[in-house]
């Protein structure tokens, strides 16, 4: 009788780690689709700005969109990283009443704070108004500044509550239909109204999703004292740190590019950072779903499954990141003037050094949601404050001796700093060490794809020497992965285990790659072992 209960309980853990697994997986599969989304619309905007507005007004616009991320910043109020931390843990419990009343303590004060960010946009331009020192399409600009200030954080309470929610389904959904309405709007503004225009068509697309904001109340909800003490305490420090993080990983460089060298100066460093993100966003795509993971399994107190799990993703995140970086730094003087056209080749010194510091910032992603999921806010709050500190001193100092290139290598160096920072603290305080070793190995395999890539650029000529160099790059990075044994066997079997829980076509092609960098044998042993587990 007791071992007939025992296989049950085994059957039933194994049920629920199955059942774990494909929902993450899927939960990833659609984060993909979302993020690719958010990314590619946001590269394409620049493009399009870039050739129909000219370097001077691109730098405009971006100056433009770095308020609207500050402002909203500060209206945010901590409600999104509140959202996507608690509403998993909350829904574990299986109690929807407390979600509903997460939901409406959090969207109260970020709704009042969007309407006084609009009403304060709007009251200083009418006070503007009275003189004659302020053009009238600045003042459109800057009342479409507020608008898109206002929009901002309620579309970005939508798309938190349902990744909380892991509807991640509707949150692709959602951010497609947002991608080709913003994208239509950037493009029909910017011909018919310049800058102005495309700040129009940039709102166009977050009507809907700030819209939707308001269907996730219910009434009659309760919120017990308990969970609101800790939400308050998290949120504070959430929105501390969201306010740090516009400063540090943002683009607060325009501002003081804006201030001691001029529009042009922003515009071109606005291209360069907008391929430094383009270059970690696909990776980075996978790992919609792993707040929600961390957080659910902190509910559980499964510490191990924590742990193992913050060493995988790490890895799995350097494997793509770290090629797609420096891969892109290498073929930057191509790529770049071949994109954005030949009047922004002066980007190209700048945005190499940005996407090399890019990989190294987004390799720690998954050490952010880790201490997000543990309720370890204040110390992203410290560390962001810090680092907002120098890049302050920089943006005072080293921007206005050394323009362009200082903003790039004064950004690389502060956020270099601050990813050591925070890696001593999740393998110190919060016990998780980094797998150092294969880090080390994926860092080396992916320099030597970086230098034969570069070595085919500089050889070769034609129309055909770009995709050449890319092509020599990822043979070279495979060869050296799978020569350095950089990927452990256990990770083979947990990616064996992801594709296979995906699409049929998806899976063949996921497979042969697989089958590449690990080597047949490799893939096999995991795939049988990861069946196992």
């Amino acid at each position: 009788m007791q071992a007939s209960v025992e296989l049950t309980e085994e059957r039933r853990n194994a049920a629920m780690q199955t059942h774990g697994a494909t929902r993450f997986a899927r939960n990833s599969g659609f984060g993909v689709i979302a993020g690719a989304s958010t990314a590619l619309g946001s590269f394409l905007m620049t493009v399009i700005v870039a050739h129909l507005l000219g370097v001077a007004d691109t730098g405009v616009f971006a100056f433009a969109l770095w308020v609207v991320l500050l402002v909203s910043s500060l209206a945010d109020l901590g409600s999104q990283a509140s959202l996507a931390r608690y509403v998993p843990e909350l829904m574990a419990t299986g109690d929807q009443e407390q979600v509903s009343g997460l939901v409406k303590f959090l969207f109260r004060p970020l709704a009042c704070g969007c309407g006084v960010v609009l009403i304060g946009f709007v009251g200083c331009v009418l006070w503007m108004s009275g003189g004659d020192e302020v053009p009238q399409h600045a003042r459109l600009i800057w009342i479409l500044v507020g608008l898109a200030c206002a929009l901002q954080p309620l579309a970005a309470f939508s798309y938190a509550y349902l990744r909380g929610m892991q509807r991640f389904d509707r949150v692709a959904l959602l951010t497609v239909a947002s991608f080709f309405v913003q994208l239509a709007g950037v493009m029909t503004g910017a011909v018919t109204a310049g800058v102005a225009g495309a700040l129009a068509g940039y709102c166009t697309g977050l009507l809907l999703p700030a819209a939707i904001s308001w269907r996730t109340l219910r009434p009659g909800s309760r919120f017990s004292n308990g969970i609101r003490a800790r939400v308050m305490r998290y949120a504070f420090y959430a929105w501390a740190a969201g306010l740090a993080s516009s400063f540090v990983w943002s683009r607060i460089e325009v501002f003081f590019l804006q201030r001691s060298v001029g529009s042009e100066a922003v515009g071109l460093f606005t291209v360069g950072l907008t391929l430094s993100n383009l270059a970690t966003q696909g990776p980075m795509l996978l790992t919609a779903g792993l707040l929600p993971y961390f957080a659910e399994n902190f509910g559980k107190n499964a510490f191990t499954k924590i742990r193992d799990g913050y060493a995988t993703a790490t890895r799995m995140l350097a494997f793509l990141v770290l090629p797609a970086c420096f891969g892109m730094a290498a073929i930057m003087p191509a790529a770049l003037p071949l994109i954005y056209g030949q009047a922004f080749a002066g980007a190209v010194p700048a945005a190499t050094v940005l996407v090399v510091a890019a990989a190294i910032g987004a390799t720690s992603s998954v050490g952010a949601n880790l201490v997000n999921a543990l309720d370890r806010s204040d110390f992203i709050c410290l560390s962001g404050l810090l680092a907002a500190t120098l890049t302050i001193a920089a943006g005072l100092s080293v921007i206005p001796a050394f323009g362009l290139m200082g903003a790039a290598w004064a950004r690389a160096a502060i956020q270099i700093s601050a990813v050591a920072l925070g890696c001593w603290f999740v393998s110190c305080r919060l016990r998780c060490p980094l797998p150092l070793n294969d880090l080390a190995r994926l860092l080396l395999a992916a320099a030597l794809c970086a230098v034969a890539a570069r070595a085919s650029l500089a050889v070769l000529s034609g129309a055909a020497r770009l995709p050449l160099a890319i092509l020599s790059g990822i043979g070279t990075y495979i060869a050296a992965v799978r020569g350095l044994r950089a990927l452990p066997p256990a990770d083979a079997a947990r990616l064996t285990a992801f594709v296979r829980r995906l699409p049929a076509g998806v899976q063949e092609t996921l497979s042969f790659g697989l089958r590449l960098v690990c080597g047949p044998a490799a893939v096999s042993a995991s795939g049988a072992s990861g069946g196992k587990a």
